[in-house]
């Protein structure tokens, strides 16, 4: 998936905006629970979202490590038969 154009062309960049976006604008409210409940699904998105970003770095990783490992790159200190 990290490796198509819809995910780096279209959909991290749109997570990336969304994650550095300003809280919501307190005068374009009329109530204070207006605002608050928007702060906090900000708050609560762009929690989210820093966790989705981080997930795919992950896998990003262990599909590296996995692939060096397939190809002997890696001591495998684990390995049976050792």
């Amino acid at each position: 998936m990290a490796n198509t154009q819809g995910w780096d062309k279209v959909f991290k960049p749109y997570l990336m905006d969304k994650l550095n976006q300003s809280f919501p604008d307190p005068s374009k409210f009329t109530k204070e629970e207006e605002f608050l409940y928007a702060a906090k699904v900000t708050s609560v998105f762009k929690k989210v979202i820093a966790e989705i970003l981080g997930w795919v770095d992950q896998q990003i990783d262990t599909a590296k490590f996995l692939e060096k490992k397939k190809n002997g790159e890696v001591d495998d200190k684990f390995r049976i038969g050792r």
